[in-house]
C-alpha cells in the first residue's frame, strides 16, 4: 500500500501508484520564500477572521433551503421550487442524485422527487457539496491544486460515510459525508488569504520532517484546523461538523462527538493511501486512535470503504462540479 501526504501543489509525497500532480514553479517559489517568512511575525486567527466581514459566505440559496428542510411544515414541492431557482445548483444536485454513488434504479428528474426518495437529511448534505464550488474564487493559482484538494476531501467523505453505519454512537451517518467534505476547509481560506505562507509551511514540513500542524504554526501562525473551526462557526454549521474539522488530526480526543472525530481522523488517514490497503498498516492507524473499537468496522469493511472511495471519487467530483478547478488568492 502506498501512502501519501497531500501537499498544496497536489504532490503526493511518497506515492508509488496513481497520478501525481506537481507544479514545479510553485515548488521553486516556495523554496525562495521560506527563509524570508521564517523571520516575519506570525499571522493571528483574529487577523484572518476579524469580525467576519471579509469571510466567504454560504450562498443565500443554501440558507433558504436549509431553513425549509428544518421546517417540517415546508412541503417537498416548496423545497424543490426553491432549489430550482438556481439552475446551476439544481443541475449539480440532480447529477449527484443520479450518480452511481447513490445507485438509484430510475432517473430522478426533479429536486422534489429527490427529496421524496432520499429524504431531507440526505438532500441537506448533497446541497452543501453542491454550493461549495462557488464559495471560493477559482482563478488559476500555481500555489494550489483545487482538484487534488477536493479529490482528497471527497475520498475522506466517502470513506467516512461508508463506515459511519458501523458506529452506533453516530446517529446521522449522512452527516459524516459532509464532515469529511469539510474537514480541510480551513486550508482554502488560508491559501486564499496567505498563499506564500502556506507554501512556506509545506516546504518547512518537508525539510524539517514535521507534521502539517507544526509546520503551519511555524510558518503561518495558525493551523488550518483552527481556521476551519472558526469559518464553520461563522457559517453556523452544526457542532459535530465543527468538532470534526478542529480535531481531524487528533488520534487522542475525548471531547464531544468523539466517535465522529475519530472516524474523520481515520478516513483522512486512509484517503492518502492507494488501495489495496495493507492490513498491518491499517491496524497501525487504528492502534493510534484512543479507545477505537474494531467492532466499529472490521479490517475487511475498512478495505472495502477505501476501494469504494477510490472507485467513486471522480464521479462524485464531476457531479458536484469539482473537476478541473483552481483557486485564486487575493
Amino acid at each position: 500500500m502506498a501512502t501519501a501526504d497531500i501537499g498544496l501543489h497536489g504532490l503526493k509525497t511518497g506515492q508509488t501508484n496513481g497520478t501525481v500532480f506537481h507544479n514545479i514553479s510553485a515548488m521553486l517559489l516556495s523554496m525562495t520564500h521560506t527563509a524570508e517568512l521564517d523571520i516575519q511575525p506570525p499571522v493571528t486567527l483574529e487577523q484572518l477572521i476579524g469580525k467576519g466581514q471579509d469571510l466567504p459566505s454560504l450562498p443565500e440559496i443554501y440558507l433558504r433551503v436549509s431553513e425549509q428542510l428544518e421546517n417540517e411544515s415546508s412541503t417537498v414541492q416548496q423545497i424543490g421550487d426553491t432549489v430550482q431557482n438556481d439552475p446551476a445548483i439544481t443541475t449539480r444536485v440532480l447529477k449527484m442524485v443520479n450518480s452511481a454513488y447513490y445507485g438509484m434504479p430510475n432517473e430522478v428528474a426533479s429536486v422534489s422527487q429527490a427529496v421524496s426518495l432520499l429524504g431531507r437529511e440526505r438532500l441537506k448534505h448533497i446541497l452543501i457539496g453542491s454550493v461549495l464550488r462557488g464559495v471560493f474564487s477559482t482563478q488559476e493559482n500555481p500555489a494550489f491544486s483545487m482538484q487534488v484538494f477536493w479529490q482528497h476531501s471527497i475520498k475522506t467523505a466517502i470513506i467516512a460515510r461508508q463506515l459511519a453505519g458501523q458506529i452506533s454512537a453516530i446517529h446521522e451517518p449522512e452527516s459524516m459525508f459532509t464532515a469529511g467534505l469539510l474537514h480541510d476547509i480551513g486550508k482554502l481560506l488560508l491559501i486564499n488569504k496567505v498563499p506564500q505562507r502556506m507554501l512556506a509551511a509545506e516546504e518547512y514540513m518537508v525539510q524539517k520532517r514535521v507534521d502539517v500542524l507544526t509546520a503551519e504554526l511555524s510558518q503561518v501562525g495558525v493551523t488550518h484546523t483552527a481556521v476551519g473551526e472558526a469559518l464553520m462557526d461563522h457559517w453556523g454549521l452544526p457542532q459535530l461538523l465543527i468538532d470534526c474539522a478542529r480535531n481531524h488530526h487528533e488520534a487522542v480526543h475525548d471531547g464531544p462527538n468523539r466517535e465522529a472525530t475519530h472516524l474523520i481522523y481515520l478516513a483522512n488517514r486512509l484517503s492518502t493511501y492507494v488501495p489495496p490497503l495493507d492490513e498491518q498498516e491499517t491496524q497501525n492507524i487504528l492502534d493510534d486512535i484512543e479507545n477505537w473499537d474494531l467492532g466499529y468496522a472490521t479490517l475487511d469493511q475498512i478495505a472495502f470503504a477505501s476501494q469504494y472511495a477510490e472507485d467513486m471519487v471522480f464521479e462524485v467530483m464531476e457531479s458536484l462540479g469539482m473537476v478541473a478547478l483552481e483557486i485564486s488568492s487575493d
